[in-house]
């Protein structure tokens, strides 16, 4: 007997807790259910619109929550349906953007912090100007030659005319002036370290081996405000500056998991339809020295050019979507997919392709508006287009006659999805979303 006591006084003391818990957790009550899936008033609320003129509170609403509830309807009758298997596709090339998305972000977020002597140290970077030449090749060799000729007296701007593949070779490799800061590593190291006339070696430098001549230093006119006063700028261009740098390095630690096969690759640069299905098999790329992309598995993306685009823009565009892949299957291991706000926005936008896809099939693609309609339409309202003949107007007729039927087709299958899906629209939280709006543009006065 005292057992039973005992379990019946744990059991009260339980309940008791968990009724206590229940009543600190405020909800968000439903404004409208349809066929049991909750619409509350956050939804409503997020849902309307920004600016909402005085007086309009009610009809602005009830026409939102309106929408909500359609939206709902067509979500549940494309789940019914079976649409899912048909957003398949798109929504994984959504999620593929999404976490890739992401993972960039978890890049940057993991860069240093800003420390105050880095902040002075690009302040003072920032306070003196640098007259420069540049001469840029691709290979070492002819970088290592003309630097030799300079340094026996060759002229800078002839032999940059003559070798370099700079921009700047149309003026002898001038650059004008430029503040220190915003020359990239490592060419901002050398050329810090020269003197007015003296030459930097050949630096590898943005895929081109460069020799940079510092022809002047002066301080900036007028100079930059004082430190405290630029403090605060300068940390926020520093964060961007290093994010990107964090971006740029992850990049290329993935790119260096890759390797190319020019044979593969030159496959893509005949129509696709004229791949055989012993070039299909032709691997494209190796990820990690062990796995081997096929061209059979890119053909998807091939398609999506012309024949007549340039093969460098084909087979840029190969890479990339190699490089997503292995992106996305990075994000996916550090399990970024399953983080809260890529959830939700995969919910959402998984709504939103199963509402485009049923209005697509049950409206949008049911409807046609033949030339004999569009012209007799024409011929009963001319007095509506003084001026204009029949090649001018057609076109707006035909939009018009369209929109109008598919507003009516539109409104008579949510009547037909309101007859077999209970709705019901919960009156007092719809006045009270009513009365916060009106109460707020009272306090906003």
């Amino acid at each position: 007997m005292s057992c039973w006591v005992n379990e019946l006084k744990i059991l009260k003391t339980a309940l008791t807790i968990l009724l206590l818990f229940n009543c600190g957790v405020k909800k968000s009550s439903a404004v409208a259910v349809v066929n049991r899936v909750e619409i509350t008033v956050d939804d409503l609320m997020k849902a309307l619109p920004q600016s909402i003129e005085p007086g309009t509170e009610s009809t602005v609403v009830e026409q939102c929550l309106e929408g909500l509830i359609n939206r709902e309807l067509f979500i549940q009758e494309a789940e019914r349906l079976g649409l899912d298997s048909v957003i398949t596709y798109p929504l994984e090339i959504e999620k593929k953007g999404l976490v890739i998305y992401e993972l960039f972000a978890d890049v940057e977020r993991k860069t240093a912090p800003i420390s105050l002597p880095e902040l002075q140290r690009v302040y003072d970077l920032l306070k003196n100007e640098v007259h420069c030449r540049v001469i840029a090749v691709r290979d070492k060799d002819t970088a290592d030659q003309i630097y030799k000729m300079l340094q026996n007296g060759g002229d800078f701007a002839t032999l940059a005319g003559q070798y370099s593949i700079h921009p700047s070779r149309v003026r002898g490799g001038d650059l004008g002036y430029i503040q220190e800061y915003f020359i990239e590593e490592p060419l901002r190291s050398a050329v810090l370290g020269l003197n007015p006339g003296q030459l930097t070696r050949p630096i590898f430098f943005d895929s081109s081996y460069q020799i940079v001549q510092l022809l002047d230093r002066r301080p900036v006119d007028p100079p930059p405000p004082p430190f405290n006063e630029s403090k605060q700028q300068l940390e926020e261009q520093l964060k961007i500056s290093r994010r990107r740098q964090a971006a740029n390095e992850y990049v290329q630690q993935l790119r260096r998991r890759l390797v190319y096969n020019s044979v593969g690759l030159r496959v893509f640069y005949k129509p696709v339809d004229s791949i055989t299905e012993a070039e299909k098999e032709i691997w494209v790329a190796m990820r990690d020295s062990a796995k081997y992309v096929k061209v059979g598995r890119l053909l998807h993306i091939a398609r999506r050019f012309p024949p007549y685009l340039d093969t460098a823009v084909r087979t840029y565009a190969i890479k990339r979507a190699i490089e997503d892949d292995l992106m996305y299957e990075d994000g996916l291991n550090r399990g970024l997919d399953r983080r809260p706000g890529v959830v939700e926005q995969l919910r959402k936008l998984r709504q939103k392709l199963l509402y485009e896809t049923l209005y697509n099939r049950a409206i949008t693609s049911q409807l046609t508006v033949s030339d004999e309609e569009v012209r007799q339409f024409y011929e009963t309202h001319r007095e509506r287009y003084p001026g204009n003949d029949w090649t001018a107007v057609a076109p707006l007729i035909r939009n018009n006659l369209f929109e109008e039927r598919r507003e009516v087709k539109f409104r008579q299958f949510v009547q037909e999805l309101r007859t077999r899906m209970p709705v019901k629209v919960n009156a007092n939280s719809l006045r009270t979303v009513i009365n916060r709006l009106k109460t707020k543009k009272e306090k906003t006065k």
